[in-house]
Parts: structure tokens; sequence; C-alpha cells
């Protein structure tokens, strides 16, 4: 592991007046791969690691980072494998492994872990299978392992997009799918509604003027992440084990999202001992940067009454 150079999430002191110091550590080596990873805040302070969406990158976070450190936590983040500044995987691994190795570089033996959607379902995992590293589970958009997912809206334009070879085509409907708020008021209907819907949606998202928002441009952005084989070690089914996890949780959803995320949302407030569940309006899959400041002010609620910050 190499630290080098400092850096601030863009936008993030200008948003939220406070000063951001963070430390990149950019050569964390894992087992057929590179990890990037930033950590924000006093080190030595009660941390915050937070694990992203698998359609998006770290950036996701950007506007809860800042509040987060201010607050006075040491805020941890990192690029899953093949995603924003993270190289590609060359051989199988594991996503628990791979946060447990971001957190024993940072030097932290257990913090509080905040994950979007399969962020969140590896916050599950490594609560089940290593339970001392997670003082708290934030699981926000949450997916699940072991969750038998129905055909979503838009398969079939994706898996033409993808026989096609058409990566961008692919990231945009992934994108309509996810972050359907970026595509106007009614894209939420229209959700991968086919090819001319997505040549329409182009205009706004990295189309016409090339401009798009955050939540839409992240999605983009990982376009040849979406067209790699998967190497992925699937971890065991957590479903049936969700009565174990003894960590303090909370369930944060969005209005705007696909039923299933819904779904899973109640099968995790039901099963986890002690979880409780807020759903947020004006908010699809990509709620970090859809209401930021109101999911910032439940996490910081629901570590903070723990006695833990």
């Amino acid at each position: 592991m190499l630290i080098s150079g400092i850096e601030a999430p863009p936008g993030a002191a200008a948003a939220y007046g406070v000063a951001v110091r963070t430390e990149t550590l950019t050569e964390l080596v894992v087992d057929g791969g590179r990890i990037h990873a930033e950590r924000t805040g006093p080190p030595g302070a009660d941390a915050v690691l937070l694990l992203h969406a698998g359609v998006a990158d770290r950036r996701v976070w950007d506007r809860v980072v800042a509040p987060l450190a201010a607050a006075g936590y040491d805020v941890v983040r990192y690029d899953m494998r093949g995603y924003g500044r993270s190289v590609p995987a060359t051989e199988p691994h594991s996503l628990v492994a791979d946060a447990l190795a971001v957190l024993d570089a940072a030097g932290v033996d257990a913090a509080h872990f905040v994950g979007l959607s399969q962020g969140a379902a590896t916050g599950v995992d490594t609560a089940l299978a290593h339970p001392g590293r997670v003082r708290s589970l934030t699981l926000v958009a949450p997916g699940l392992t072991g969750y038998e997912w129905p055909r979503l809206p838009g398969f079939a334009g994706r898996m033409a997009a993808a026989e096609a070879g058409d990566t961008h085509g692919l990231a945009l409907e992934i994108a309509r799918l996810w972050a359907p708020l970026s595509f106007g008021a009614d894209a939420g209907a229209g959700a991968g509604a086919g090819a001319g819907a997505s040549a329409g949606a182009s205009a706004g998202a990295g189309g016409g003027k090339g401009e798009c928002d955050a939540a839409a441009k992240i999605i983009l952005d990982q376009a040849e992440q979406f067209m790699r084989d998967e190497l992925e070690i699937e971890e065991p089914s957590a479903i049936g084990r969700l009565g174990e996890i003894g960590a303090p949780t909370l369930v944060v959803l969005g209005d705007s999202d696909v039923e299933p995320i819904t779904d899973i949302g109640r099968i995790l407030t039901e099963g986890i001992p002690g979880a409780r569940c807020e759903t947020l309006p004006r908010a699809d899959h990509m709620l970090p940067l859809r209401v930021p400041e109101e999911l910032t002010r439940l996490l910081l609620a629901h570590v903070q009454q723990r006695g833990d910050g």
C-alpha cells in the first residue's frame, strides 16, 4: 500500500462549507488487482466505510463524505475492482475480503458500514462472516445475497445492447433503470422502454451537448465494466441468516426505486433484529446524490444514538 496525494471530493467543501482533507490510497494491492481507496476526516476517529453500488463508483458518495467528516468521522471509501479508478479484476475475488482489505489498509479494526445496493449486500455479508468488524449497518437501496431477482424493466433493451457490443447503449439502458430521475418526470414509467426511448434520452444523458446529471454520468462512466465478465465470488445466501446479525441496522429506500429493492428492504427490516426502515421521497436508486442532506441526517442519527459518535 502506498499513501500519496491529497484531494477533495469535487464540490464537497463548497457545498457544505467545510475544509476536507482526503488521503488517497493509490496502490492498495490485492490478489489479482489493485484497489483505489480514499479516507477523509480525522484518522483514529470512529470510522465509516462507504460502499458503492454495482452500477456506480465511489463518487456516488461525493455529497455525503464532507458532512460525515465534519461531524468527526474517519470516512473511508473505495472503488470496487473495475470501477472508477480501480483496475479490472483478473481472477475471482470476494467483495467481503476486498472491503476488509481496505479497512486493514486504513488501520481500522471496525467501522460503521454504509452501503448502496451491492455495497449494502456486502455490508450484510460482512456482518454475518466477520461481525466484529461491523459496528452498525446503514443499508441504502439495498441488494441482498441470495435474493431471487425477477426480470427487471428494460431487459430486452439491455440484452440487445450487450449482444450488439454497444457499450454506451448498454450503460444508457442501465442508467434509465437505476437513475430514472435523470431522464425527466416520466422516465420512471418508461425506464428501459426500448431502443427508441434510449435514443431520445441520450440528449439528456450523455448526448446533445454532452451534459448529464451526476447520477447518470457516474453510471455511464462504468460502461466498460458492464461489458466485462463478472469475477466476484458469490457469498452464501444471507436470507436465512439475517436473525444472526447483531449490528444496529437502518434501511433507507427511495420512493422511485424499482419494486424488488423495496421488497429487499422489507426482508431486511423484518429479518434483522431491531432493524428499522425509512423511505425518502424524490429519490430513485441513487439516493446519495438525490437526497444527500436527508440521507446524511438519518445516517448520523443512526450511528450517534448508539453512543459511537
